[in-house]
């Protein structure tokens, strides 16, 4: 093993088998005879000496319309090195008035660990983080069942429509 710890992460995702991909424009409403992928290194994959585990991922189960959004975990070096590590946070929209993406990357944080140490992370969104281009080319928030993922973890959350103003 070498001195230094990477912590380089991969900014797009690999195939597993490149014949695999779909090069034509789907739309939301045509369906591929099989349309998973299996993927080799994910977005967001990096390698080191050290093994990260995360715990207890907390959020509000519901976010008043102008409330900010408190996301918080335990980070945990499992490992006998030191490394760093890039904490990367998703989230996932149930329901759009347009097709959603499968997940978006919304927050990140890059941390340093001694070995077995552990830290608490907190991510603070709010609802223009939540927010997308709409049909009519204007930023626009919907109220409705997100996801957040971070690592192996997930928790839910509902953005509630009280006092809805246009972005």
């Amino acid at each position: 093993m070498g001195k230094y710890n990477p912590t380089g992460r991969l900014r797009i995702t690999f195939p597993k088998y490149n014949h695999r991909l779909s090069t034509y424009d789907y739309k939301w409403c045509e369906v591929l005879l099989d349309n998973t992928i299996d993927v080799e290194f994910e977005f967001g994959h990096g390698l080191s000496y050290t093994t990260f585990v995360y715990s207890h991922l907390n959020v509000s189960s519901t976010i008043k319309w102008n409330d900010q959004i408190n996301i918080t975990l335990n980070v945990r070096n499992n490992g006998s090195r030191q490394g760093d590590h890039t904490v990367l946070l998703f989230i996932s929209d149930i329901y759009r008035s347009i097709t959603p993406p499968n997940k978006e990357l919304k927050g990140y944080t890059k941390i340093s660990l001694d070995p077995y140490e552990q830290q608490q992370i907190q991510f603070i969104l709010n609802r223009t983080d939540l927010s997308f281009i709409g049909l009519n080319l204007t930023r626009q928030t919907e109220p409705g069942l997100f996801i957040i993922t971070v690592g192996n973890l997930q928790a839910n959350f509902t953005l509630l429509a009280d006092d809805i103003h246009s972005d």
